[in-house]
């Protein structure tokens, strides 16, 4: 696996690579933070072994079919742009499609609103990747059959919300050629914004040992962004690494960890 986590700044950048993370995860959360990115000469560092990937802008109210198309549209070419610019080439989007609480014509919306900023990040080298929020897997098998060369980003925080068993288990069960990054933090459960804590892993109440461990038997071996405050980060790094090579361990015809 390749661990990162979130950067807001240069600052954030150094600290990620002194704790000795893979990459980082930039924010380009507003047009501000996406001028900052561009002012301040960074660029990833692939070559190095160190290198970034980018999360995008939340979409406003979910069923403002004009302010998706008129702000928000605009917003996410200008994040594709920036991240071509900066030498990003996968950009997460957040696109609320639960069908219980975006009406349905809204829903079509923002099917073809996702097929137009795919192929506008696919002509910019840049993969969109759409994170699950309330969905389950059915909700976003059918937006991958009507959105050719989509991603997806299982986050299993978000999946742990507005559901009685996380949804990751379906995600992957079901879409698991399409994950193409993993977002990953702990809550208690909920049916709202104010229950997506980002809490440190295993302060919740997510099942990680059994997602993780159908992750890896589904043969993923990808990124992985701890969605966490700073100050959690390294405590729950080291959680997360010695549960990963637990399974691992566990799953090996030798017993031995895979690293």
């Amino acid at each position: 696996m390749l661990y990162g986590g979130h950067i807001k700044s240069i600052n954030d950048v150094v600290d990620l690579k002194q704790l000795g993370f893979d990459f980082g995860e930039v924010i380009l959360e507003n047009r501000e933070a996406r001028t900052r990115w561009l002012d301040s000469g960074l660029v990833d560092e692939s070559d190095s072994g160190w290198f970034m990937i980018a999360h995008g802008p939340r979409e406003g109210p979910p069923n403002d079919v004009r302010n998706l198309w008129d702000y928000y549209f605009t917003d996410l070419k200008e994040t594709v742009d920036v991240s071509k610019e900066l030498g990003i080439s996968f950009l997460t989007v957040h696109l609320w499609l639960d069908p219980r609480f975006v009406k349905p014509d809204v829903v079509v919306e923002k099917v073809d609103f996702l097929r137009e900023i795919v192929g506008y990040g696919q002509k910019r080298n840049v993969l969109i990747s759409l994170e699950n929020l309330s969905e389950n897997a059915a909700d976003l098998n059918q937006v991958l059959i009507e959105v050719p060369g989509l991603s997806v980003t299982l986050d299993m925080g978000h999946g742990q919300l507005l559901t009685e068993q996380n949804t990751s288990f379906g995600i992957i069960d079901r879409l698991m050629t399409s994950i193409g990054h993993v977002h990953l933090h702990d809550n208690y459960g909920g049916t709202g914004v104010a229950d997506d804590r980002h809490l440190p892993i295993g302060d919740g109440i997510i099942d990680f040992a059994g997602i993780l461990e159908t992750l890896i038997t589904r043969g993923y071996n990808g990124t992985i962004t701890l969605e966490l405050e700073k100050e959690d980060l390294k405590s729950s790094w080291v959680r997360l690494r010695k549960l990963i090579d637990s399974i691992r361990s566990r799953l090996s015809p030798t017993g031995q960890g895979c690293g």
